[in-house]
């Protein structure tokens, strides 16, 4: 079932609550939170699976590392056991290697430490296939829990080629997330097919009933 995989972003049209419900109705794999809104998410899904995520850095990616670990400590505080943050991307426009295994590794570990599910977001758009491939064994060394093609507010999203190469330099244990652009069933199969274990997408509704 297709909704399993489904981090369901909100219609800005709908109240905190109607985004819940709907997430609720089509039994999504995880929502997303604000700070403020957290504690009434977790008490109007409890009876359910999904997961309260939230959001750092998102989608500008242009906190220092450690104004992110900041973040991170507050979330944690909060209790968010999920986060998708952006890595900085002026480290990703400019191929800073060594900044972005470092971040990576920092936040993973916090992460662990914390036992929080850390989805950290490349924008896969901006790199060329040696950068992507590079990014990708920086993860390995890293370990985060998942690593995620885009924003999905960039000027690309995600691309199924993104999804085959993540999947054949990752490690099985590191997961893959694939957003932007994921608007029809097909399309999220296919990503699903090529390795995603999570997709990200507005039109979990649309998606949800051209499977059914």
């Amino acid at each position: 079932m297709i909704n399993k995989y489904i981090d369901y972003i909100d219609d800005p049209n709908d109240s905190f609550i109607q985004y819940l419900q709907k997430a609720k109705d089509m039994k999504v794999r995880c929502i997303f939170a604000s700070l403020d809104q957290y504690d009434e998410a977790v008490q109007y899904l409890k009876d359910t699976d999904i997961i309260v995520a939230g959001a750092i850095d998102f989608p500008e990616g242009n906190l220092s590392l450690e104004a992110k670990l900041k973040e991170f400590q507050i979330y944690a505080d909060k209790g968010f056991k999920e986060i998708d943050y952006v890595l900085n991307q002026k480290n990703i426009e400019e191929r800073n290697y060594d900044e972005l295994l470092a971040e990576l590794k920092a936040i993973a570990d916090f992460c662990r430490e914390h036992q929080i599910t850390d989805k950290a977001i490349v924008e896969m758009c901006k790199l060329d296939e040696e950068a992507k491939i590079k990014v990708c064994k920086f993860a390995n060394e890293a370990n985060p829990s998942f690593l995620k093609t885009s924003t999905g507010k960039s000027f690309g999203g995600a691309r199924t080629s993104d999804v085959v190469l993540m999947r054949k330099y990752l490690k099985d244990s590191i997961q893959i997330k694939a957003a932007g652009g994921i608007r029809s069933y097909s399309f999220a199969k296919e990503l699903v097919d090529a390795g995603a274990n999570a997709l990200g997408a507005s039109a979990a509704i649309q998606i949800i009933s051209e499977e059914k």
